[in-house]
């Protein structure tokens, strides 16, 4: 009855046909006494037939066969109904399941797919994506192709960045890869690529002793901000002397990555977008910065109440600047006031470990008067031209 209700009041101007239409009661029950039993009995009709059509298939295997067959679907998991043995069946007649050695009971043995001999570029490696990566430190981010294989030693991953001016194609290696895997790929890139390649692990330790050099500069936050409403770039935001004498010495963003340590939002990359504040370092936040350690996110909550998902971990953008570990700092200067420099020097060990900063990076601490410090820090700026 609330049905029939409902289907003339969803209609108003139509109930009267609507109600015309429809069964009484008694109607309604008389009419489902009927239809009830044959629904049920065409059902046991499809169910017996699909049950004679399995045991068809069944019948198909020889006499040993169909004993196993039998012995492992007494044991199988699966739902004792027409469609799962008519499916188990397919299977096994595939070759997907050896009922002497159900894969309930025995499980395979997992290998990875390997090309160990692979006669060219496309048969060793095949192409999963791209992203972006920056082709030489500081300049902009291009897309590269990201490929993916395994020689034999394990996963491998490589990346495909056109080297600035020169027509050579530089591949990033990441992964198990040893001497002779380097020189099968540099041998089979070059097949497939008519420029010259040169084959970069990304994965090996990079330290001062190889002559590699990446710089970072970690400038504390200035008094001085522009206060432009809403959110900007870090960078743009602090103009304090230091900041003005970054943006001059290096108005390119070539000669050191750059990041900064904030009273309110802590470490984070210069681009990082904050909005205007006044807030001051004091020595009871800076020992709480301290204490809170590589695990403590910076911006804190308004109130204790909060969740804790404001803000960024210390090492957050800073492992960003280092390509996440694949980039680490050789060089590395700490640019601010007494406390700042206590908080910059107390997580250079956590960087070391999320290995962003290299064992024997070299670190300058540049604290003095104003106008020294601006003089030291133009010339950490100028050295990193020839590097």
């Amino acid at each position: 009855m609330n049905k029939q209700r409902r289907e003339r009041e969803a209609l108003p101007l139509f109930a009267g046909m609507i109600a015309a239409r429809q069964h009484s009661v008694d109607e309604e029950m008389a009419r489902r006494a009927v239809w009830w039993p044959q629904q049920q009995q065409d059902r046991r009709d499809e169910r017996a037939a699909n049950w004679r059509r399995a045991r068809a298939h069944l019948f198909e295997f020889d006499a040993l066969m169909r004993q196993a067959i039998r012995r492992a679907w007494r044991d199988c998991p699966y739902p004792a109904d027409p469609a799962s043995f008519a499916d188990f069946l397919h299977h096994i007649r595939l070759g997907k399941i050896d009922p002497n050695r159900p894969p309930w009971k025995y499980h395979a043995r997992i290998a990875a797919k390997t090309t160990p001999a692979p006669q060219c570029f496309a048969e060793a490696f095949r192409r999963v994506g791209q992203r972006k990566l920056e082709p030489a430190p500081g300049m902009p981010p291009i897309e590269a192709p990201q490929y993916c294989g395994n020689l034999g030693n394990g996963i491998l991953f490589l990346d495909k960045l056109d080297v600035p001016g020169s027509d050579a194609i530089e591949l990033r290696v990441r992964g198990v890869c040893t001497d002779a895997d380097t020189r099968l790929i540099t041998r089979l890139a070059s097949a497939a690529e008519p420029r010259p390649i040169r084959v970069i692990r990304v994965d090996v330790p990079h330290t001062c002793a190889t002559g590699f050099s990446h710089r970072l500069l970690i400038l504390a936050c200035s008094a001085t901000k522009r206060h432009d409403p809403g959110w900007m770039p870090a960078w743009e935001r602090y103009d304090g002397p230091l900041w003005q004498t970054w943006r001059t010495v290096d108005p390119d963003r070539r000669l050191a990555r750059i990041g900064f340590l904030s009273a309110r939002y802590g470490f984070g990359a210069g681009d990082r977008p904050i909005e205007d504040y006044d807030a001051r370092l004091t020595t009871d936040l800076a020992d709480r910065m301290i204490a809170g350690g590589m695990g403590t996110r910076w911006s804190r909550p308004p109130s204790p109440r909060k969740p804790d998902n404001y803000g960024s971990h210390p090492g957050c953008e800073i492992a960003s600047l280092s390509g996440h570990g694949t980039r680490p700092f050789t060089d590395v200067a700490l640019v601010g006031g007494g406390l700042y420099l206590k908080v910059m020097r107390a997580f250079l060990d956590g960087f070391r470990e999320m290995r962003c900063i290299t064992p024997d990076a070299e670190i300058t601490e540049i604290n003095a008067g104003i106008g020294v410090m601006r003089q030291r820090l133009r010339k950490w700026l100028e050295e990193g031209r020839g590097s």
